[in-house]
Parts: structure tokens; sequence; C-alpha cells
């Protein structure tokens, strides 16, 4: 295979058969990116010819990509346990982490004592995010930043662990009829997607529907690309150039959000993110969960304390990807591995075996 060819469908979801990290450090770079312009008071910039900002981009890049791989996950998965772990250790190990690390922080900077509940508060509401929702402030934090959220990013968290829910549920269905599940679901809330500029945002639950049919019509997408990979992988690259055509073509042609756009959006995610070509970056590790959850507070930090726009953009990309790295080398790889380790141990506990793809 040469070294920009795309992987196979079966080696798809190796970290040294395609550029998935690098696709994933890029998008968290670019959210990022975008975010520092927000919380300096500045317009966020808009991406030439694609009618978003960069944030946004980011952001739907990893629901794509998510939507795919979580569904290979479990196309492939030995059994329930193991994927249920496997999500959960995914997530909430480096999202306690820096709720914790920012809690304490912030309180000994901004000497906060007088809302240490809140501050504790912060990190177990946040842990129940998926469903209490986000929480963002802690009174008497950041009152001297130009936004006081402690750290805003992580509202698309419960969004994605939903969607990880609702993959799953269609999964049950078992063989075929999950496949037909995930294609209808797509078409389904897409429609409900395009359909909501006409009848008004709505609360379903602690979550906005724009953000649950959009975010979900990204990640269902990439679950339809996964549902059809082993037929169309070998043309991966092909498909990858024809959706980045297709998104700019949509964006500019259709006046209303559609399935057409999340499906060219996912094809051109994941078709050129198969290519081998930056396969070495994934050498260093991913970081692109830990720049995702650490930028924001880093970002507020740097920019009191440096100030000046492009510099402190600049320390705090340094910083957050230093710690991204740290927390994927300290604990994140290595937690990665306890699912297959506690799967096996239950499976020669149990005799009864439980196979989301059966």
């Amino acid at each position: 295979m040469t070294p920009g060819a795309p992987a196979s469908p079966d080696a798809i979801s190796s970290r040294e058969a395609n550029s998935y990290d690098f696709v994933r450090f890029c998008a968290a770079s670019a959210v990022l990116f975008s975010h520092h312009f927000d919380l300096a008071g500045l317009p966020e910039p808009q991406v030439p010819g694609y009618g978003g900002d960069f944030g946004e981009l980011g952001v739907e890049i990893f629901f794509c990509l998510s939507g795919f791989l979580i569904c290979r996950s479990l196309q492939k998965s030995a059994g329930w346990t193991r994927f249920i772990l496997a999500r959960v250790l995914r997530i909430f190990p480096n999202l306690a982490f820096v709720l914790v690390a920012t809690s304490a922080v912030t309180l000994f900077w901004y000497g906060n004592y007088a809302n240490l509940r809140p501050h504790a508060e912060y990190v177990t509401d946040n842990l129940l995010m998926l469903l209490k929702g986000v929480t963002f402030v802690i009174p008497g934090i950041f009152t001297d930043a130009v936004k006081p959220a402690v750290n805003e990013p992580i509202w698309t968290l419960p969004y994605e662990m939903w969607c990880y829910v609702l993959l799953a549920l269609m999964f049950l269905a078992g063989g075929r009829r999950a496949a037909i599940c995930i294609v209808l679901g797509a078409i389904v809330i897409s429609i409900a997607w395009s359909a909501t500029p006409a009848i008004g945002d709505f609360k379903i639950g602690h979550l906005d529907s724009q953000d649950i049919f959009g975010l979900g019509s990204f990640f269902l997408s990439g679950a339809v690309l996964a549902v059809f990979w082993p037929q169309i992988g070998k043309h991966a690259l092909a498909i990858g150039a024809a959706g980045l055509i297709g998104i700019f073509l949509i964006r500019n042609l259709l006046p209303v959000d559609t399935i057409l756009l999340s499906l060219a959006f996912a094809a051109a995610t994941i078709g050129l993110g198969s290519s081998r070509t930056m396969a070495w970056f994934s050498k260093g590790g991913d970081a692109s969960y830990g720049i995702y959850v650490f930028a924001w507070p880093v970002q507020q930090f740097s920019l009191l304390l440096v100030g000046a726009f492009w510099p402190s953009l600049l320390a705090a990309f340094l910083a957050t990807a230093a710690l991204g790295y740290a927390t994927w080398h300290t604990f994140e790889k290595r937690v990665m591995s306890y699912p297959d380790r506690i799967a096996k141990s239950l499976r020669r506990a149990s005799p009864v075996q439980n196979n989301p793809s059966s």
C-alpha cells in the first residue's frame, strides 16, 4: 500500500492505517482557533465558502468521524460490556481530570473560597451532564474576562453521548435490521434538522432540538458510511474528493441544511482521512480530546496573562497541545486498554455473551 493510498476497509480502525488522528488534531485546533476570537470579544472567523466558523467546522468533523468509528466499533464489538466500558473510559477520566483541575486552579487563583460549594458542584454536575446538562459558570470566576464561562466547549459532550446511546439502540435490532435503522434514522433526523428553522428551536430535556438534529445528522451520516464501507471503502479517496466538492456546492446552492450536506461532510472527512499520508502523526498519540476539553480554560488564562491576541493564541495552543499529549500518554492510552481486560474477565466468569452485531 502506498503512503497516500486509502487504508483497506478491514484496516480502517487501525490508528496506523489512516490519518484520523491528524484529522482529529486539526479539528480540535480549529475549535481552539475559533474560540480565541470569541474569548477576546471578536467575531469568530468564517470558513471561506462554507458559511460557518472554524469552531463549527471542527465540531462537525468530530461528529462525522465519531459516528463512523463508533459504528465500526459496534460492528466488530465482542460484546456490550466492552463497548460501554470503552465509551465511558474514553470520555470520563479526562473529563473528570479537567473539571477537577480547572475548579481547583480557579479556586486558588481567584481566592474564591466563599464559593467553595459551587466549585464542587461544577465538577459533580458536569460529570452527570448526560442527565443534567452542562454547568458553565462558577460564581466569582473569570469575572475579569470577556466571557465568564469556565469551559464552554464541553456543551457538545452530552449530545455526543446521546448519539452513542441512539446508535447502540439501533444495533439492538441486529444484523441488516440495524443497518436499515441507521439509514432510516439518518433520514428522519435530517428531515427534523431541515424543518427546525421553520418550526423553531425547542427543548428536549436539557438539550436544544436544533443541536440534537444537526449534530445527530452529522453523527448518523458517519454511521451510514460505516454501514456501506465494506463495499465502498476501496474508493475512499474518490469519495472524499467528491464529498469535499459537494460540501461547497450544497452550502452555496441549497437554502436549508439537509442530509446531503452531512453526508457530503462525512464523505470528505472519512474518505480523505482514510489516506495514509498523515498516518505517521498517530505515533505521537491522540491529543485531540485533551486539547478539546482543556483549550477554553487555558485560553482564558492566556488572554488574561499575555493579553495580546496572537501571542496569547500561540501560548494557549502550545500549552493546550502539551496538556493533550501529556494526558494521553499519562493515562488516556493506558485506560483505553482496560475495556478488553475487563470484558475478557467477565466472559470467563459468565458463559453468556451478548454481541452487539448479532
